[in-house]
């Protein structure tokens, strides 16, 4: 494809619609009419973003600004399976909406303060759950407790 073309694919009430500019952009609308696939290019070469495209940067902000902060300090690998990732992803992810519930209440915390303290308090409260869990007896008295009393 050449910069500004565009293709789309109709089935029945899907839709697929792909368009070049830097990159092919590929997108599953469902609210806006499939374009016309033509190209469209003004004459100074710049392609022409089509109303789908429009669209989802004036009203997808955030999701874009959430997967990019998700991202900045991820905690998922490469190499992991896929349920590992799916697992700290959705962590990552839990993370970022009680950092932003903090700065609609006002906090002043950067996201990666956040998350160091979050990480900190996690530590020393694992720290005194194991101090608890240890001095706790779990099971039967030995035998040999049992023959003291």
């Amino acid at each position: 494809m050449k910069r500004g073309d565009i293709a789309t694919q109709v089935r029945e009430t899907l839709r697929a619609v792909c368009w070049k500019e830097m990159r092919e952009v590929y997108s599953l609308p469902n609210m806006h009419a499939p374009p016309v696939e033509v190209n469209f290019t003004q004459k100074s070469g710049q392609a022409l973003k089509p109303r789908v495209v429009e669209d989802y940067n004036a009203y997808m902000g955030f999701v874009d600004k959430s997967d990019r902060m998700v991202n900045s300090y991820g905690i998922a690998r490469r190499t992991w399976k896929w349920t590992k990732k799916l697992f700290f992803h959705l962590t990552d992810m839990t993370i970022l909406n009680a950092f932003v519930i903090h700065k609609s209440c006002g906090g002043k915390m950067t996201h990666k303060n956040f998350r160091e303290i979050l990480v900190h308090e996690l530590i020393i409260h694992s720290r005194e759950e194991n101090v608890t869990a240890i001095s706790i007896s779990r099971g039967r008295p030995s035998p040999i407790a049992s023959q003291l009393s």
